[in-house]
């Protein structure tokens, strides 16, 4: 799991990550909102039998409280939370050897949040990683924002 300022996955599922490694955000007074920034999560797992080969893995940002916070949006508020049913079986091209089940699968996800968000300047973050509902990982951040006098 890593926090950049910006991550993409290819047609052919490679990583491209610029800038990652970020623990602060700042923040810009104006607007309110964070600097733009990235979530990448890789998930791998053992696939011991072909029907356990999906999931469902959730991102939740939550405070340092570990409650789910919540952001104005355009219609309404809600929490930061998404929810995506990966495929960790291998993807390759028809006639091409798949690897025997128990290999790793592997997924990708990535939130590109190109706007940032408004999160309060001076507070410590976490987005949680969920497995099916367990928590697999999780990362830390900060808001940097100006001091106030």
């Amino acid at each position: 799991m890593m926090i950049a300022d910006f991550v993409n996955v290819d047609a052919v599922g490679k990583v491209n990550i610029i800038g990652g490694g970020i623990q602060p955000l700042g923040l810009n007074p104006v607007t309110g909102l964070t600097a733009s920034f990235s979530v990448f999560v890789n998930v791998t797992v053992s696939i011991p039998l072909f029907s356990d080969s999906a999931a469902a893995v959730e991102m939740v940002l939550v405070n340092t409280d570990g409650q789910p916070v919540t952001v104005a949006g355009p219609e309404r508020q809600g929490i930061m939370r998404f929810t995506q049913d990966l495929d960790f079986r291998f993807s390759g091209e028809p006639n091409i050897q798949q690897p025997p089940l128990g290999f790793p699968g592997s997924s990708n996800m990535v939130l590109n949040f190109s706007g940032g968000l408004p999160l309060n300047a001076g507070e410590t973050y976490e987005w949680d990683v969920l497995l099916d509902q367990r928590r697999l990982s999780s990362i830390t951040f900060f808001v940097a924002g100006a001091e106030t006098q």
